[in-house]
């Protein structure tokens, strides 16, 4: 929980700082919003590599190594004296986080917990829930009072200590390699010669860029619609506070019905549409926080979808190879996603035309579960 929340976690946040820093250094936000596409360039090319790590090397190690980084990378772009520096520091905070990440995380969830895979998991990613309705707030109150480079330094500081704290004290040394190592040939051609493989890697690689989109929209857009950023913050806590609901509900539910997860997994994606499409009519902050209930619990509940579904078609010993064989698959949609949407909003001055492009996109990745195959038995 821990790890994710202050992991994936983070990207809650990062709508924040759009603004400041193209105050400070002078950009559009289109350039400030290829950020984001690191958090997902750097764990498509390293993802695989890292998954493998995880299934045969001290799991703690790689957890401890990947949160200090990540950490240090932060406060490095607090201190940044160009946007230049502040990219490559990003990049090093990308992979810092696909080091503790869900790749990682996950995987170990699967390997510990294979009787009760998604109930694990989605108490695990609880902490993305916790982490979006806590941060926010008080992120939005730190920069009104001491400035991004301030608050940014604070954020790094205060997160690294708690991740130290409790990776060390709490994540166990290994788990699962020796059987990782007996079945590792499972992870070579042959997972590409399966439709699972492709179809779920597609479906989650459109459903997380639209939540990594949306996560970058939601203060930018909330601004341009009237409201002031204290309430930006508390709006995204409020979608927090619904994906935690909808992780409480997959943490009950989704084990008994394993059988019928891919229907599962569209349905979230399509509550997740018809909450973009109350968030274009919404004409005031009662239907916007509706909204962000339905946004909330379908993308809250999702994020434990990418490795529950792989748990059902691959084995448990692999699981973080797998994942991390994935994550390739995430790059077309998000070398293109983040930066479209900043251009739409320079050209524009607004997010609507990109929350009906997303909404669209929730569709299209509802087709690809829905055309899974049956998972294995058991």
């Amino acid at each position: 929980m821990t790890c994710l929340g202050f992991g994936a976690g983070l990207i809650g946040i990062y709508g924040f700082f759009v603004e400041p820093l193209s105050k400070e250094f002078g950009v559009g936000v289109a350039a400030l919003n290829l950020g984001p596409v690191a958090l997902l360039l750097v764990p498509g090319i390293v993802a695989p590599m890292i998954g493998k790590l995880a299934d045969r090397t001290p799991i703690r190690r790689i957890i401890f190594a990947g949160a200090s980084l990540a950490m240090l990378s932060l406060l490095a772009i607090s201190q940044a004296p160009s946007i230049v520096f502040a990219g490559l520091g990003f990049l090093c905070f990308a992979l810092g986080l696909t080091m503790y990440g869900p790749v990682v995380i996950n995987g170990l969830m699967v390997k510990i917990y294979p009787e009760n895979a998604a109930r694990a998991l989605a108490i695990a990613a609880m902490g993305i829930s916790l982490a979006t309705m806590i941060l926010p707030p008080v992120v939005g109150a730190l920069l009104a009072h001491i400035g991004w480079r301030w608050t940014l330094a604070c954020v790094a500081c205060g997160l690294w200590i708690i991740l130290a704290l409790v990776v060390l004290a709490a994540v166990p040394v290994d788990a699962g390699g020796a059987r990782a190592v007996a079945v590792r040939g499972q992870v070579g051609s042959d997972i590409y010669h399966q439709p699972a493989y492709w179809l779920i890697g597609l479906c989650v690689a459109l459903g997380f860029n639209v939540a990594i989109i949306l996560a970058i929209c939601y203060p930018p857009h909330f601004i341009s619609q009237g409201y002031s950023l204290a309430q930006a913050g508390w709006f995204v806590s409020s979608a927090g506070l619904a994906g935690l609901a909808g992780k409480t509900c997959m943490a009950w539910l989704a084990d008994a019905g394993r059988h019928h997860v891919k229907w599962l997994a569209a349905g979230l994606l399509l509550l997740q549409t018809l909450g973009l499409a109350v968030l274009l009519s919404a004409g005031n902050a009662t239907e916007v926080i509706l909204a962000l209930c339905f946004l909330g619990f379908g993308g809250g509940a999702f994020i434990p979808i990418h490795p529950y579904l792989n748990s059902r078609y691959f084995d448990a010993a692999v699981i973080s190879q797998v994942n991390g064989a994935q994550m390739p698959l995430f790059l077309p949609f998000g070398l293109v996603g983040a930066p479209l949407a900043g251009y739409a909003y320079d050209q524009s001055g607004n997010y609507n035309a990109v929350l009906l492009a997303l909404a669209v996109t929730l569709v299209i990745a509802a087709l690809f579960a829905l055309w899974l195959p049956a998972p294995k038995t058991g």
